[in-house]
């Protein structure tokens, strides 16, 4: 089966608002995260992907790439020759 054809750009519509939320559940739902700044959280962009720490990162270098290098990383707020 083919994928779907869609348009580049989907037509606007209307948002629908929640009217059953209340204030209570917003309190409680806050408790479950916390808001950080780019320089208190260090993200680390290999082969496409997401790491959250320099660790996980090698791991997977050192798994999928027999590699211990630490070059062709993107990061920032984090040295990873420093971990």
């Amino acid at each position: 089966m083919p994928p779907p054809d869609l348009p580049s750009i989907l037509p606007p519509s209307e948002a629908v608002p929640d009217t059953t939320t209340t204030i209570e559940e917003i309190v409680a739902a806050e408790q479950n995260g916390k808001v950080t700044e780019p320089d208190q959280t260090p993200i680390y962009i290999y082969c496409f992907r997401l790491y959250p720490n320099y660790d996980r990162l090698m791991a997977h270098r050192k798994r999928d790439h027999n590699s211990d290098s630490n070059t062709d990383i993107i990061t920032w707020n984090n040295d990873p020759t420093q971990s």
